[in-house]
């Protein structure tokens, strides 16, 4: 599941596009926004990995939002300007979409970016963490949650646990995009493990974790739960 926002100052385009997500079972639409600034404020709490984006906006164009966030998601630009085409995948957009465009021209973008996903699924399965004078391989499928403390966080696996020298800022920009999600100040779990959830806590491997108020509505977004 690809999880994606829309970022369209005009209405109708706006619309168009919702009901472009919406036949799509591979594509989660954790939100829909008409400028940018609402769009970066949601995405400080959640986790997108795909932003259709528009880039002739007031305020924060699609643009200047793309640099803000080029390391967190994958971008499809659209606009009625071919002229910012270059630009735009200069900022390694996945595609560039020119209004006005159709379901067919759409579903193109979207199987480019399933493809890049599948294309590095191989790749991202599994992480290195420094074990002392070592450095281990963790196969992420593997790992339960993740609890910080300071400057350290600790591993907990399938084998035991392992603490390493790090922060949780550091690993939650790392695997934001491969199943994980923040859930409290103290820790990050694997959505694969979880067992149950209520509103303020989550079951992984029969250990009940907090799920805080500055997380809980990601969290909400992440698992799917109606407002």
């Amino acid at each position: 599941m690809i999880r994606c926002i829309i970022v369209e100052d005009e209405p109708l385009a706006r619309k168009l596009l919702e009901e472009y997500c919406e036949k799509l079972s591979s594509l989660e639409l954790l939100g829909s926004f008409s400028n940018g600034l609402d769009a970066l404020d949601f995405l400080k709490t959640a986790e997108a990995d795909l932003v259709f984006l528009d880039i002739k906006m007031p305020d924060l164009s699609g643009l200047e939002l793309a640099k803000l966030l080029k390391q967190a998601c994958r971008f499809i630009f659209t606009t009625a300007f071919a002229e910012y085409a270059l630009e735009g995948f200069e900022l390694n957009a996945v595609d560039y979409l020119l209004k006005p465009f159709d379901f067919a021209r759409f579903l193109r973008a979207v199987q480019k970016v399933e493809q890049s996903t599948l294309a590095s699924t191989k790749e991202e399965d599994f992480l290195f963490v420094k074990d002392g004078r070592v450095w281990r391989k963790l196969m992420l499928q593997s790992i339960y949650y993740i609890q910080g403390a300071k400057d350290y966080v600790t591993f907990h696996f399938e084998e035991g646990k392992l603490m390493s020298l790090m922060t949780l800022k550091e690993l939650e920009s790392e695997l934001s995009k491969k199943g994980f999600i923040r859930i409290h100040q103290s820790y990050i779990i694997n959505k694969l493990q979880i067992q149950s959830f209520s509103n303020d806590k989550v079951e992984v491997n029969a250990q009940f974790l907090p799920v805080s108020q500055s997380y809980k509505l990601a969290f909400k977004h992440s698992m799917s739960i109606p407002e």
